[in-house]
């Protein structure tokens, strides 16, 4: 007899958890699907229906997967606050499984027709439209215009494009040489009646009409926006959940990005707003910020928001909501860089960049958080420990090995930003596993040392490394096999690194520096 199959639900019914349910079916009785989106509740997906939190204590199952970002948050909420036995809660990178043939091919051909209905107007696109989405459907489909292409709403220009570079990962042992590209203006661009949530750069205008922003210096093939209410996109048109009628509001600023909880994302591409915003024209003075509610609750981010002396009143967009405004501005981000990828995440050095200027702006902040810590106690050789279960690894064995040389293990999460700053501007070397920790490498000082691990599979990513570069800071990389090529895999993927090449590149690094020795 087959083994019984158990009754599951999946907490999420974002990219996550229609992803984790192509993947997982086959293998689990999945009975439905939890979201604390209200308009979803009681909806259906794949024809289960969206359940709300309250409802769990009415349900019998065998265990809870999520399948979200804010994973975080969500299991507390379901085992401290909703008494959900732990053994009953995991998160989906515990449980991938490899689909079948039969789920490959029904996946494959699912996004071939999302591709075809998104490539070009025609016959083709809207037959397979109409046969792929009901009437009824909350998915819309909209022409698709990028925002650097919006010329007839862009409204100021804060700063010209400038010709530039981004400095690729440096492996140890191999000097890459930097990848010039054409850094893009910073403009302000106003809108009539924009529907916009917090966690999406995405703008849904009247008439059929959606921008989104790209990273202007990658190939548009290789990028994947879809993040918030924005499903799928191709080259002329994409696809969007509407929902419910959004809130309105009659005006304001939008300051937001792809995630609200990776703090990567958060100083480098929202965060950096608001150095434009205190230079916009006097007539929009009156108008208040739209930022996500997460910027009051990660307590970093909220430390440099107040460090910013942005005095504008703040509108706190909550993640699940839609949000019509009248009168929208929204500057396009300084740095950006793709968040997610259309198949093999091998980045190329130029899939993120970052203004200069930008990274002296959000440094002079930082530092200033730092100016009344005591750094006479704070370690001059830092390891950048790892908590929890993202990308586990041979820590401990890297730690036994790097302690004895005068290494201190930091955990930045458990930091407040004042002491993160101080923790990097006072180190000479810094050293541990990619990862949004690294961010902080704009506040470290000229001339010190970084060595980080990162995944061979995911080619030049260089969103650290030209941090590195620009503040001046000799950033080396070594690199593992992580055995997958796929973006959110590789987010999470297990691996192991060799310890002798972390000490190696310790002890080679202080012979060149003695004198008489050259690097």
């Amino acid at each position: 007899m087959a083994n019984k199959k158990n009754r599951t639900l999946i907490f999420g019914t974002g990219a996550g958890g229609v992803n984790f349910y192509r993947n997982s079916r086959g293998s689990l009785d999945v009975i439905g699907f939890v979201d604390n989106n209200r308009e979803k509740q009681g909806q259906a997906l794949f024809g289960k229906v969206i359940y709300a939190p309250a409802r769990l204590s009415e349900l019998v199952f065998d265990q809870i997967i999520i399948a979200s970002d804010y994973y975080q948050e969500i299991y507390p909420q379901l085992v401290n606050e909703l008494a959900i036995s732990a053994d009953k809660v995991s998160v989906f990178f515990h449980h991938q499984t490899k689909p079948g043939l039969f789920q490959r091919l029904r996946w494959r051909l699912e996004q071939f027709g999302y591709v075809l209905l998104c490539r070009r107007p025609g016959w083709v696109s809207d037959l397979l439209y109409t046969h792929m989405f009901a009437a009824n459907s909350d998915v819309k489909r909209f022409a698709l215009q990028w925002l650097d292409e919006a010329e007839a709403n862009k409204v100021h220009v804060f700063r010209k494009a400038q010709a530039g570079s981004v400095q690729g990962p440096h492996d140890v042992g191999r000097e890459v040489p930097a990848t010039a590209i054409t850094v893009p203006e910073v403009a302000l661009y106003r809108f009539a009646d924009g529907q916009v949530r917090s966690i999406s750069r995405t703008v849904i205008l009247p008439a059929g009409r959606l921008i989104n922003e790209r990273v202007t210096t990658a190939i548009i093939d290789s990028a994947d926006y879809s993040t918030g209410h924005l499903v799928f996109h191709g080259d002329a048109f994409a696809l969007a959940r509407v929902g419910t009628a959004p809130e309105y509001l009659e005006r304001g600023v939008l300051v937001s990005g792809g995630t609200e909880t990776n703090y990567y994302h958060w100083v480098l591409e929202i965060i950096s707003q608001l150095q434009f915003v205190r230079e916009l024209p006097g007539e929009y003075d009156a108008y208040p910020l739209l930022i996500s509610e997460h910027s009051q609750s990660i307590p970093a981010i909220k430390a440099m928001l107040d460090a910013m002396g942005i005095t504008r009143p703040l509108v706190l967009l909550k993640s699940v909501a839609s949000y019509c405004v009248g009168d929208l501005l929204m500057i396009s981000a300084p740095n950006n860089g793709i968040f997610n990828y259309k198949g093999s995440a091998h980045c190329q050095p130029n899939y993120n960049f970052s203004r200069p200027e930008s990274i002296g702006f959000l440094r002079e902040k930082g530092l200033s958080l730092a100016a009344e810590i005591d750094r006479t106690a704070l370690p001059k050789r830092v390891f950048l420990g790892r908590k929890g279960f993202l990308r586990p690894y041979n820590q401990a064995e890297i730690l036994a090995r790097l302690e004895p040389l005068g290494f201190e293990c930091v955990y930045m999460e458990e930091q407040d930003i004042h002491h993160q700053v101080a923790i990097m501007a006072n180190a000479d070397i810094i050293v541990g596993p990619t990862g949004a920790a690294w961010t902080n490498i704009i506040f470290a000082s000229p001339g010190a040392r970084a060595l980080c691990w990162m995944a061979e599979e995911i080619g030049a990513l260089s969103c650290y490394s030209n941090l590195a570069d620009i503040v001046g800071v000799d950033m080396n990389y070594i690199r593992y096999q992580a055995n997958t090529v796929a973006s959110r895999e590789l987010y999470y993927k297990g691996y192991s690194i060799d310890a002798e090449a972390v000490v190696r590149w310790l002890t080679i690094g202080e012979v060149d520096s003695r004198p008489g020795h050259s690097r």
